[in-house]
């Protein structure tokens, strides 16, 4: 899966901001095997309060739904957004014990999450990267734009809506948490750092 794996910023910036997906294979481990989606929920639900996002494109993202909906759900794919290395760690090492049987994708900062990976044992399947954008990108949004955009994989949050979230922001319309909870809200399947983008929004519209 690569929609998690394009988000733009700097290394210190990208290490808050780990997505982990879980997926079940059609045809594989699939059917017959939803149960494991409500343990796997189970399992991420430990981590709730020091998540910045969770969700799946069924249910929703965590401005629309709850802990207790998913442990529920079937949806084959599941989205966490964790803050910190360490309680990522944690939560792989969890699932690592429990060996649910599941494919489970980290994206982050490679350095980052190789090392950890191999802490607790786990030895990544494969590697992917992000090979940036090409062509004429003249015609892209600025990069602070990009930086919050891009944690949308599938392209829900419009680099003009951050445009007039900043001018709103500028105007005392909007404080920094409202229009990056605005923007969040936008991607479904919640694998959109608010936080990080609360963060951006402020070194855009910076006050004083």
């Amino acid at each position: 899966m690569t929609h998690t794996l394009h988000r733009r910023g700097t290394v210190e910036g990208l290490r808050e901001d780990y997505v982990l997906l879980f997926m079940q294979a059609r045809g594989v481990n699939r059917e017959g095997n939803e149960a494991k989606v409500g343990l796997l929920w189970e399992v991420l639900s430990h981590y709730e309060a020091d998540l910045a996002n969770f969700g799946n494109m069924d249910d929703g993202n965590s401005h629309t739904t709850t802990m207790t909906v998913l442990k529920k759900a079937t949806a084959y794919m599941g989205h966490a957004v964790f803050k910190d290395r360490e309680t990522l760690k944690a939560c792989l090492q969890e699932l690592k014990d429990r060996d649910f049987g599941v494919s489970v994708v980290v994206s982050g900062v490679h350095e980052d999450v190789d090392k950890l990976s191999r802490e607790i044992g786990l030895s990544p399947h494969t590697v992917e990267h992000s090979l940036g954008t090409h062509g004429n990108t003249t015609r892209l949004p600025e990069e602070n734009v990009l930086e919050i955009t891009t944690m949308c994989g599938h392209a829900l949050v419009s680099p003009h809506l951050v445009v007039e979230l900043v001018d709103e922001i500028r105007q005392g319309k909007r404080t920094y948490q409202e229009a990056a909870t605005e923007l969040s809200r936008i991607c479904d399947c919640g694998i959109f750092n608010p936080g990080r983008a609360e963060k951006i929004l402020r070194r855009m519209t910076p006050k004083g």
